[in-house]
């Protein structure tokens, strides 16, 4: 990932969830944070800013713990909210956390414990993120369609 981050000279990195495989994060203060994120991306190239959001995975632990201010102390690239847009110059990134769409994961978890503080009610929570990013229409797959 560095010797690609280096061939394209990137300006920031996108990570689009499961941040923290399998399980997330367990706190503020979980190892998994150095471990799998500080000591890992180590390479010249990749010292710029991530934009990340979470994924199916992170909530399987304490989810409120990536959001948290805390980590972007710890380092400085990391930056992750639920869903927000970035203005890049070249174009506009919408980063939306698809987990709370998807209903098998709140109808049939499996032997998986989610942590949805912050989203229930889900839809409000949805309605919520579409007027906050100022969109009218959202469609999702075949089916699933919110209006503002």
């Amino acid at each position: 990932m560095g010797v690609v981050g280096e061939q394209l000279d990137i300006d920031f990195v996108i990570s689009t969830g499961d941040n923290f495989y399998p399980n997330g994060l367990s706190g503020i203060d979980d190892a998994a944070f150095d471990d799998s994120f500080t000591k890992i991306y180590t390479a010249p190239s990749l010292q710029k800013q991530w934009f990340n959001v979470l994924g199916n995975h992170d909530y399987r632990s304490d989810a409120e713990a990536q959001l948290s201010p805390v980590l972007k102390n710890l380092d400085e690239r990391w930056f992750c909210v639920r869903s927000y847009v970035v203005n890049a110059e070249v174009a506009e990134f919408l980063f939306v956390d698809t987990t709370p769409f998807v209903d098998k994961y709140f109808t049939e978890p499996e032997d998986h414990v989610y942590d949805w503080r912050g989203i229930l009610p889900r839809e409000q929570y949805i309605s919520n993120l579409l007027k906050a990013n100022n969109v009218d229409l959202f469609m999702m797959g075949t089916i699933t369609a919110y209006n503002t």
